[in-house]
């Protein structure tokens, strides 16, 4: 493991000094904003409430950063708090223009993004920002097909940091898991539980909350980051790491407002995403996670950290899930076996870089090939 990048058990200083340069990024001064009237305005949206620190250290600061790069051109109005429309009808916002940029989460969906599945596998990624460079990077040849025929756009790819169970009583063994609730992801998460012996319950992340409130399931399995966010905390006493998954939440963008820049702002609008992408990964998953666990460590919260023969059992246990997603998606016409082994080199060439030097990356050399850099007609 490479530990120049974010894990589950850094502190909030070690995060700080891993993430220097998405900190930089996200950091721009009153005095360099143009004083100018935006000539184009990008409406975003989403379910997270506005005082999320995905909104506050994220996003919020980045949209000031689009200010700067395109000297005012482009301004934001922003809708938090699933103010503009349902969190499960992104596609449909995007597709009418009534938004820009908002989530269309491939772990809601398993049917309507097949191939993005395969990025929520167990034991491939060392760190959210890992992940995200390499689901960035092999968008174009594997998963923009499953986005694009839906006549939108890919704005970027995010990456989750690892999902932990949070619950009411420990879970130490599979025995703790048996025929129990599980809220979790849709597709390849849920496998993983059913091959644990749980009871999956597809749920995004207000609606687990929900369920988890109501004791209508057992636990739920979620970041760190988005347990702090809608206040699971005040419901669960344990916290296991069982280091299974992390999911893609990836934002739709309209190609109806694509279209309306102009070449040179297409340019700089692609590199403002590339750098967003890998922000989000580290300072949501990676930063504002390792706060969090010292607000469930102040609550009291035992964290549970499964014993190494523990660990073994659920490893085998959830072997087939991998098999049997590259059967099914060899099936529907996916080069599974091909993706499989560029997601896994990929990877692997990128493992040796820091948090650093990926976000540096996404600032000087942005992938150009997820949206087109050409005027569309």
């Amino acid at each position: 493991m490479n530990h120049r990048q974010i894990i589950g058990t850094d502190t909030t200083q070690q995060v700080l000094d891993k993430t220097l340069s998405a900190r930089h990024w996200l950091d721009v001064k009153d005095a360099e904003i143009p004083a100018n009237t935006p000539e184009f305005v990008l409406r975003v949206s989403a379910h997270i409430p506005g005082q999320s620190p995905a909104v506050q250290d994220v996003f919020e600061p980045a949209f000031r950063r689009l200010l700067v790069m395109t000297k005012g051109a482009i301004g934001v109005q922003a809708f938090w708090g699933g103010s503009l429309h349902p969190e499960r009808e992104g596609i449909e916002a995007l597709q009418s223009g009534l938004t820009d940029l908002c989530p269309v989460y491939s772990a809601w969906d398993a049917e309507l993004f097949p191939a993005a599945q395969i990025l929520s596998l167990p034991f491939i990624f060392d760190s959210a920002e890992l992940a995200t460079a390499v689901s960035e990077k092999l968008y174009r040849p594997y998963f923009s097909q499953d986005v694009e025929k839906h006549g939108i756009y890919m704005g970027r790819m995010v990456a989750t940091s690892e999902y932990n169970l949070f619950s009411r009583t420990p879970i130490r063994t599979l025995k703790d898991l048996e025929n129990q609730r599980i809220a979790c992801s849709n597709g390849v998460e849920s496998d993983i539980f059913k091959a644990l012996g749980a009871i999956p319950v597809g749920c995004s992340t207000p609606e687990a909350k929900k369920q988890f409130e109501s004791e209508q399931v057992f636990a739920v399995s979620i970041s760190d980051s988005a347990a702090q966010t809608v206040g699971l905390y005040k419901f669960a006493k344990y916290r296991t790491s069982a280091n299974l998954v992390r999911v893609n939440l990836e934002y739709g963008l309209s190609h109806l407002f694509w279209e309306k820049l102009p070449s040179h702002l297409q340019i700089i609008f692609n590199q403002w995403l590339r750098s967003l992408a890998q922000a989000g990964a580290q300072i949501f998953y990676g930063l504002a996670g390792a706060k969090a666990c010292s607000i469930f460590q102040d609550a009291g919260m035992e964290f549970i950290q499964l014993s190494q023969t523990e660990q073994q059992l659920w490893r085998e246990r959830v072997k087939p899930v991998q098999e049997q997603l590259l059967l099914n998606l060899q099936s529907k016409g996916y080069p599974a076996n091909q993706m499989m082994a560029d997601v896994l080199a990929s990877a692997k060439e990128l493992q040796t870089w820091s948090a650093n030097d990926l976000m540096q990356a996404s600032i000087t050399q942005p992938l150009t090939n997820i949206i087109p850099l050409t005027h569309q007609v």
